[in-house]
């Protein structure tokens, strides 16, 4: 990499995250309170993506509070600020959001040397009975159970989630694989339905929940499966979809648009751009549909979703690289959804995970995987401790089975 590329301001974004780890969050932050385990996820993630080091009362604390958040009939709550006066805190409503990132967050705080009982204590077989209840007959899954039926939209999301869920704790095989694969639209993207507009978001979780659905144990997915094949309809549309997500960004234009117009669309006189141009362009941004504006979490959902689909190389990776760095790194850690802005949780992870997503890494970030979208070391152990949690219920099943056979 050239001397005179942009760098990744490492140190300000670990003092970002410990005072995002450490201190209160903005009032912003508020009206997402019920999300409190999935902006933990971030946070700890993140910190672990950067190599920072956690003392050991600090594992504990964060493992009890996740733990305290377990729901007796299986899943994991998103906050403690949904129980009733005289619940405890996992008495809530538990949602597929909150126990992907309970699980996730479980592996990321584990006892260095005991990575294997990184889940101890999480009730797996009413996880995943829950689980089992949330499917629907389409294979859609919703987000929560309401008088023991699914709640919430057919998102693709959920998806995504549940498989990853699966995944982590080994759970039944044979799954459902179709994942709402009719979502597929006309232009090669995915969307609510086949009807709705395609967005870069839907297409990473389809693609994603496809790859967790088709990986193995001590496998990666970053390599197209078996199942994304099966499953893609049109391989070519949806290569198609990702590579056009990506366009030279005008910094100048940007701010005229963004002074004359708040709305988030953008119309570019396309006679006014050349190829010789765009090969020379200092910046290319992504969005998420057609004719939005560039956005760092797009960044992510393209990188990620081409990764996973072993084409990574359709990322023009340096002026890409720079727009994340150049554009939306802010001056003082994190990085913001688009130009200007202040940072925040959710794009500030995004953006570390599109660095550490795109071809050769970061420098100063772990290997990603893209498919549970964290570290490579995170990965790791929750794999380890979901085989370990089997090898126990496999264990005990047998010592049950020898005991009723002796009575």
């Amino acid at each position: 990499m050239a001397s005179s590329e942009p760098s990744l301001k490492t140190e300000k974004h670990v003092k970002y995250w410990k005072r995002c780890h450490s201190t209160f969050l903005p009032s912003n932050y508020t009206s997402g309170d019920s999300t409190r385990l999935t902006l933990g996820s971030f946070i700890i993630c993140a910190l672990d993506l950067l190599s920072v080091p956690f003392e050991k009362e600090s594992r504990r604390s964060i493992r009890e509070w996740v733990l305290a958040l377990q729901h007796p009939d299986g899943g994991f709550c998103g906050s403690p600020t949904h129980s009733l006066p005289g619940w405890q805190a996992g008495q809530g409503t538990a949602n597929l959001a909150a126990t992907y990132f309970a699980l996730v967050l479980l592996g990321a705080v584990a006892e260095p040397g005991a990575e294997q009982l990184a889940f101890a204590r999480v009730r797996r077989a009413s996880l995943l009975r829950w689980l089992r209840k949330l499917q629907r007959a389409d294979g859609s899954f919703g987000q929560n159970l309401w008088d023991g039926e699914p709640t919430g939209g057919k998102d693709m999301r959920h998806s995504y989630l549940a498989s990853c869920i699966r995944w982590m704790l080994r759970g039944w095989e044979n799954p459902k694989q179709d994942v709402d694969v009719d979502r597929m639209t006309y232009d090669g993207g995915f969307a609510e339905s086949w009807q709705n507009e395609s967005h870069a978001g839907y297409v990473y979780c389809a693609v994603a929940a496809l790859a967790m659905l088709d990986r193995q144990t001590n496998a990666s997915p970053d390599d197209a499966s078996s199942a994304i094949s099966r499953g893609i309809q049109d391989r070519p549309g949806l290569t198609k979809f990702l590579a056009f997500r990506q366009f030279a960004y005008a910094a100048e234009q940007e701010e005229r648009e963004n002074h004359n117009d708040d709305s988030n669309f953008v119309e570019t006189k396309l006679g006014s751009l050349t190829l010789e141009e765009e090969g020379r362009c200092a910046h290319v941004g992504f969005n998420g549909r057609w004719n939005k504006k560039a956005d760092t979490c797009y960044c992510w959902w393209v990188a990620g979703t081409l990764t996973l689909l072993g084409q990574q190389d359709l990322v023009n990776k340096t002026p890409s690289r720079r727009f994340i760095l150049e554009i939306t790194q802010h001056q003082i850690g994190g990085f913001s959804k688009a130009a200007g802005g202040p940072p925040d949780i959710f794009h500030s992870y995004l953006g570390l995970a599109s660095l550490a997503a795109m071809k050769g890494g970061e420098p100063g970030l772990k290997d990603f995987d893209a498919g549970l979208c964290c570290s490579k070391n995170i990965a790791t152990t929750v794999e380890r401790a979901g085989k370990y949690l089997w090898d126990e219920c496999v264990g005990e099943a047998a010592l049950n089975n020898k005991k009723s056979g002796t009575e």
